[in-house]
């Protein structure tokens, strides 16, 4: 799931992703009102006399990454595909119906979730979260809580209207729709811990609490509250670590100092906490404690607020599933923010990573044009300008990659990892908390611990991702058991980078890896050195369908694959013949060992399996090459394979043919013997009658077979019309030839002079099977699966075969016919 891209309209505002789930009336309306103005506050022009912002501009809301309209969009763009893939991995498995609720719901929530950064005060951005929720209680959202009720926006209204017709909703259903919108709160992983979004209990108490109080009394209680919880922790840490090991412990003078020292901080900043908190109430503009938006909406506030949150009845509990479900996914899409090369500040202004330094530079301008560039050090900044992309895979884990890895020095190369490293600790935090559940609670989904980080190589510099991992493990050693290396997919075309995440991954056991090896050997790949333990990390199999392109020409070199089958067409450019590509053979191997762009295009004929190996992955593992000496004793053992090969098919084609007639005469034998003399085997006539008897079972399907499998080899024609000639003289060297070597001769003479001869013109006869009935339609698909359907004059009907012998196109229209099928021959001449 790479990061998706808004796609607009540039006359309109529409966003064809978003505009499905929620009106674009009321996207601009919000968009206008509320992320317009935060861009517009954060400009320079506006801060530059601010001093809250001169005192520290780093910790001022205008340098933060961007919450304008493109953040919004971002967001409420990147909860679909959140939605689809956390479905059935991260969370319960919801049908499409749900599913489609969910994101329906998730765009709205993401249009409210920033909107209280309009105030840009310290203030304003610990409250923002809270602000949304009261805000949707206002006249401000009235329109816009109408229009999505009577449109049915994110068919949450007619979910709401059912629920109540059944009786299992007690509140009015366009209330709960305004409640679950202030539910934006959500996205904020310190305002609503996992623990409360976890509890629904819990979750209506704090819900009530925040649309019932007003903004200042709750912003001087959580002063309160989040320095006293900090104080417990250290104080239930302290004792816990001291009562086991008390003798050890408490020897130590520095620990015991820094303990203590922590402790009197943290009492301190309770102190003023409270302080700051009792100013507050003694002054004298002191507003009411109650937040009166939300109260009119209710008889009694205290039971009916948020009631749906504890309802016993099981719909609607799917309900509060749902919501708390996508408020994870909010919580995803925010973490996974665009970042990097577009990153940005609200006001638009850049954020980059400077190659020099590892630092971060914001391209500061004035209304009137002047640029500033500010170079800082600020962790959090340096690593979100380095963050080329961040998503979470099909599997459910975090994937990530960077911007650039080569800098001017290695202290600045080590310096730029350290802030990668604190920012993958960030998104990583961010996400795994939020997919904690409960214990014992959908235990068959994957558990948030078991979340993998994947840092991608970066193309400039190798080293770096490894780096990376070094000051990752250094910032959290917990997280060693689950971070590793992936290769970079970067600079690969958009295709063939889906087509590699939604692959199948490779779990095959060290007994098939080899037997891979060998067929790769057999296509001339040196596997001497190529380890099966390490060399199949993360290359994965996929299967293409019919026309789709693997490889498109002038892309750049991803992948190494290996077909495990035929059907793959490969067009060069300049014009040159297209060909069909021979499996087992590596594909792309020369480009990405030259890095050069892809020199053809490559296409499916029919479904193929193949394996894709990264760039990376095959440089590292899979290139060897032969030196001279080595290629000079490997070349003639491989022309001998060759032709021991040919000389085993041709002899199986040769045997086939005296036993068609269940007859093998001496003549027969002393032929076939004679052929083998000139390979240098010295068989007797005995040896060699029981060498021919002793070969399987012989028919014509598995005789003409033989000989397309041979010619299917591409066999010089000379030595293809020599094999022709043999079969001929065979059959007639003892002057008795039976109707069945008639009948297979007749045909192979046929299958030899189209191949001999591409000009010829042959008159092929095609044989089709007409299904009379729906029945033996399914018959017919289900029995053979592989016979293509095909359009003619009078419907449809099965393509059987084509066949270059009018008795042998009979004789297999016999045998379909003795199925009851019914079975007619099309003649028709061709350029073979």
């Amino acid at each position: 799931m790479k990061h998706p891209i808004a796609e607009r309209n540039s006359t309109t505002h529409a966003v064809p992703q978003l505009d499905r789930y929620l009106a674009e009336k009321i996207r601009v309306q919000i968009e206008q009102n509320y992320y317009a103005k935060v861009s517009e506050q954060a400009e320079l022009d506006c801060v530059a006399r601010d001093e809250v912002f001169l005192a520290n501009p780093l910790k001022h809301v205008a340098l933060y990454s961007d919450h304008g309209i493109v953040h919004v969009r971002d967001v409420a763009i990147n909860i679909l595909p959140i939605l689809d893939t956390i479905n059935g991995v991260l969370v319960p498995a919801r049908d499409t119906l749900r599913l489609e609720f969910m994101k329906g719901y998730g765009v709205i929530l993401a249009y409210n979730h920033d909107i209280g950064m309009l105030d840009y005060s310290t203030f304003g951005r610990a409250m923002h979260p809270e602000f949304a929720a009261q805000e949707v209680f206002t006249p401000a959202f009235d329109a816009i809580v109408e229009t999505i009720w009577a449109e049915n926006w994110g068919n949450i209204s007619w979910r709401l209207v059912n629920l109540k017709e059944c009786g299992v909703l007690e509140q009015p259903p366009k209330l709960v729709l305004r409640e679950m919108m202030a539910m934006s709160v959500g996205h904020s992983k310190s305002k609503v811990p996992i623990d409360i979004l976890n509890h629904p209990a819990q979750l209506r108490k704090m819900m009530m609490e925040t649309v019932s109080t007003n903004l200042h009394h709750l912003y001087y209680d959580q002063q309160v509250h989040k320095v006293a919880q900090k104080l417990v922790r250290v104080m239930e840490d302290n004792q816990g670590s001291v009562e086991p090991e008390i003798a050890g412990s408490l020897r130590n003078p520095t620990l015991v100092q820094s303990l203590g020292v922590e402790r009197s901080e943290l009492t301190q900043a309770l102190k003023t906490a409270q302080a700051n908190r009792d100013r507050f109430l003694n002054s004298g503009d002191v507003p009411p404690r109650a937040f009166a938006g939300a109260t009119p909406y209710y008889t009694n506030f205290e039971q009916e607020a948020f009631l749906w949150l504890v309802s016993d009845h099981e719909p609607v509990r799917d309900l509060v599933s749902d919501v708390t479900d996508t408020i994870r996914a909010l919580r995803v899409a925010d973490a996974l923010r665009q970042r990097g090369t577009v990153l940005k500040t609200s006001a638009g202004y850049q954020i980059l990573v400077d190659q020099n330094t590892g630092n971060a530079i914001f391209a500061l301008e004035k209304g009137s044009g002047e640029m500033f560039l500010v170079e800082s050090g600020h962790p959090p900044a340096a690593g979100e300008a380095n963050i080329d992309s961040s998503e979470l895979t099909l599997e459910g884990d975090l994937r990530l990659s960077f911007h650039r890895g080569s800098f001017a020095s290695p202290e600045a190369t080590r310096q730029s990892a350290g802030f990668a490293a604190f920012i993958i600790d960030d998104i990583q935090r961010d996400i795994v908390d939020t997919f904690r559940r409960p214990a014992g609670q959908d235990e068959d989904l994957k558990s948030n611990q078991d979340i993998q980080i994947l840092i991608e190589e970066t193309d400039d510099n190798l080293d770096f991702a490894g780096i990376i991992l070094e000051e990752l493990i250094a910032l959290k050693p917990d997280l060693a058991s689950r971070s590793r290396i992936v290769p970079s997919l970067k600079f690969i075309a958009p295709d063939e980078r889906d087509r590699y995440l939604q692959a199948e991954r490779l779990d095959w056991p060290l007994e098939q890896r080899r037997r891979m090896l060998v067929r790769l050997a057999q296509s001339g790949h040196k596997i001497m050195n190529v380890d099966p333990e390490t060399a199949f990390t993360d290359v994965r199999l996929t299967t293409l369908k019919k026309d789709q392109t693997l490889i498109t020409a002038g892309a750049p070199p991803g992948f190494v694959y290996v077909p495990m089958g035929e059907g793959l067409l490969m067009t060069p450019l300049g014009g040159y013949q297209a060909h069909a590509v021979k499996p087992w053979i590596p594909l792309g191997n020369t480009r990405v060992i030259r890095g050069d762009v892809q020199e053809a295009t490559v296409t499916a004929q029919k479904p193929v399996k193949l394996l894709m190996i990264p760039k990376e992955i095959y440089l590292r593992y899979w290139h060897d090459t032969y030196t001279i000496e080595e290629f000079s004793v490997l070349l003639p053992q491989v022309y001998l394979e060759e032709e021991m090969r040919a000389f085993e098919q041709t002899l199986e084609i040769l045997r086939q043919v005296a036993m068609i007639d269940r007859v093998l005469d001496d003549a027969e034998v002393a032929f076939i013997q004679k052929f083998t003399q000139t390979y240098g085997f010295e068989y007797s006539a005995e040896e060699m009658h029981e060498r021919l008897m002793q070969g399987q079972k012989t028919d014509f399907v598995s005789l003409r077979q033989s000989v397309l499998d041979y010619l299917a080899l591409k066999p010089a024609h000379l030595q293809a019309a020599r094999l022709k000639d043999l079969l001929n003289v065979l059959v007639k060297i003892d002057d008795d030839i039976s109707e069945e070597e008639a009948l297979i001769l007749a045909e192979l003479n046929g299958l030899f002079a189209g191949y001999c001869d591409e000009d010829a013109e042959i008159t092929p006869f095609t044989v089709w099977l007409v299904p009379q009935s729906e029945a033996q339609d399914q018959a017919i698909a289900s029995l053979m699966p592989a016979l293509p359907k095909q359009e003619t004059s009078g419907g449809f009907a099965y393509l059987a075969g084509t066949y270059y012998s009018k008795d042998y196109a009979e004789m297999i229209s016999d045998k379909y016919r003795s199925l009851n099928f019914f079975a007619t021959i099309d003649q028709d001449v061709a350029g073979i």
